[in-house]
């Protein structure tokens, strides 16, 4: 029987439902794996900040892929050991284009080179939506009128903003037309609060075009001296595809985007089924294995 050497999952659609919470069976599953001798490392779209209740519920220690494949952090201590950062002037460029679309901008920073994960740009209000986010997981809000001034404050992980759908047409082509192939530029569908009264809104993040939860992975993997031929990795969403489909057995949830159910090797039941639990299991008994 040939198991994987490290497992890589997801979080929101993937290891948490769709009430918020790890189930008991996904917590046991992935105990079961490092038992069994397999590397699991979480790979979220989530800041440190913004997971780390989880991380800590799940039993979760070591290397964490956060904020898209761009930081790689140690639990609990919230050490930086890798990041995959955009570099000054295209982190400036990107918040000026979307500042002048009249958008609220969030920088995301390396902790590590700033006490302050999170910066507002510019003089636009921020959508209500992500002030709920940042309200709900305490975030201390630095505010830095001058794109310039801000992107010099230390490394810039992601630029970003909240809008609906449609809003976002006109940014997204403007932005690759500024930078091209100098970042990756994407928008999709933003966790937010029923109470707020909103229809659904989407993030839109740029990212270092280098940067990815699948890019990380590897460079962890490289770190470790772990196969990358024996990789497993679950998801759900668009952050997911080069992931699942990159990965020697990728895994989409049965709830996942079908941009990720289109690369996959397999489908797992849902993220409200324990669907990464059932699928580890399958592996701890030989069900299953990673092609070599």
């Amino acid at each position: 029987m040939v198991l994987p050497e490290v497992i890589a999952v997801d979080l929101d659609g993937t290891l948490v439902d769709s009430r918020g919470r790890i189930s008991k069976e996904n917590q046991a599953a992935l105990a079961a794996a490092r038992a069994a001798g397999i590397e699991v490392v979480i790979a979220t779209g989530r800041t440190w900040s913004e997971c780390r209740t989880l991380l800590d519920g799940a039993g979760v220690h070591g290397a964490v892929i956060t904020a898209g494949g761009s930081r790689l952090v140690e639990h609990p201590a919230n050490t930086t050991l890798d990041v995959l950062g955009l570099p000054q002037d295209v982190a400036q460029h990107a918040a000026e284009v979307l500042i002048e679309h009249g958008l609220g901008v969030l920088l995301l920073l390396d902790p590590a080179t700033h006490g302050v994960e999170y910066v507002h740009v510019g003089t636009q209000p921020l959508h209500p939506v992500s002030t709920w986010w940042h309200e709900r997981h305490g975030h201390a809000m630095h505010v830095e009128g001058d794109p310039h001034e801000a992107c010099s404050m230390g490394t810039v992980l992601r630029v970003a903003a909240i809008a609906d759908a449609e809003t976002f047409a006109q940014p997204v082509a403007a932005l690759k037309r500024a930078l091209g192939d100098g970042a990756r530029v994407w928008h999709w569908e933003a966790l937010t609060d029923p109470a707020l009264g909103h229809a659904p809104v989407h993030l839109l993040e740029v990212f270092d075009p280098g940067a990815g939860k699948w890019a990380m992975l590897q460079r962890w993997c490289a770190s470790i001296g772990r196969d990358p031929e024996r990789i497993a990795a679950f998801g759900d969403g668009l952050n997911d595809v080069e992931l699942v489909q990159r990965a020697p057995l990728g895994i989409a949830m049965g709830n996942a985007d079908a941009r990720v159910l289109a690369v996959a090797d397999h489908v797992a039941p849902s993220h409200d089924d324990h669907g990464v639990a059932m699928t580890i299991d399958a592996m701890l008994r030989g069900s299953f294995e990673v092609s070599t």
